[in-house]
């Protein structure tokens, strides 16, 4: 009895131990990486911040530091955080007022690409950023207004307010852009009841690429199961 005792408080005591044991990639601790982000070299910094984002949320302890390197003068270290940050999901919640500053205002395209991205991992912990990800709907940058959609339909019925925003979107130029509307009104789910009438003529219109008239049938039936059996989606 007492040996059987002993075993099950050894293994209590183990617990908190094994639990507080740090992340390591890469043949170092996540410390070590984070204390490489404020290295001289930024391509040191952009290395650590790369390597945080491979371990995922779980070095969600950096999230202070990735975001004090979103504003780094380096484009690539600004580029390397926002993508250790898009490898969090809503660990990196904090991080989004200054992800939202990269995503309407930096310099670099692909930065401002990333960020929106990182916003959008964080599913409906984004919501804050629903403002921001309406105005990049309209970004001159096609794969801006791409990822802005893709966002919005990670954030899901919380992000019900930008569905007219998204059903604008159905008319995009750009394919990419269609697509990711399109799907995003259906990641929504119910509450996008108001663009049925749009994906229902997208689904019938026999002009439209096959992608797109896919993904609007896909959608209607997420949104409104009984239209979209009406109108034939399988």
């Amino acid at each position: 009895m007492r040996k059987g005792i002993l075993i099950v408080w050894l293994a209590l005591i183990a617990v908190p131990a094994f639990a507080d044991e740090e992340p390591v990639q890469e043949g170092k601790k996540l410390a070590e990486w984070i204390k490489q982000l404020d290295d001289k070299d930024p391509m040191m910094r952009s290395e650590a911040a790369r390597v945080i984002g491979v371990m995922g949320p779980k070095a969600k302890k950096a999230v202070p530091n990735l975001t004090t390197a979103l504003k780094d003068k380096d484009v690539q270290v600004r580029n390397m955080a926002c993508y250790a940050l898009s490898c969090m999901g809503s660990a990196s919640k904090e991080a989004l007022p200054q992800l939202e500053d990269l995503m309407l205002h930096d310099k670099e395209m692909k930065v401002r690409r990333v960020a929106s991205n990182a916003i959008g991992s964080m599913g409906a912990a984004g919501k804050p950023a629903l403002p921001s990800l309406r105005k990049t709907l309209k970004d001159e940058d096609a794969w801006m207004r791409h990822f802005a959609a893709v966002a919005l339909g990670s954030i899901g019925e919380s992000a019900k307010d930008a569905v007219p925003d998204l059903v604008a979107a159905f008319q995009d130029n750009e394919y990419v852009v269609q697509k990711a509307a399109l799907e995003a009104v259906g990641d929504i789910g119910p509450a996008a009841k108001g663009a049925v009438p749009a994906l229902v003529a997208f689904w019938k219109d026999p002009n439209e690429y096959d992608g797109t008239r896919k993904a609007a049938g896909k959608s209607l039936k997420k949104i409104d199961p009984e239209t979209a059996k009406k109108e034939g989606v399988p």
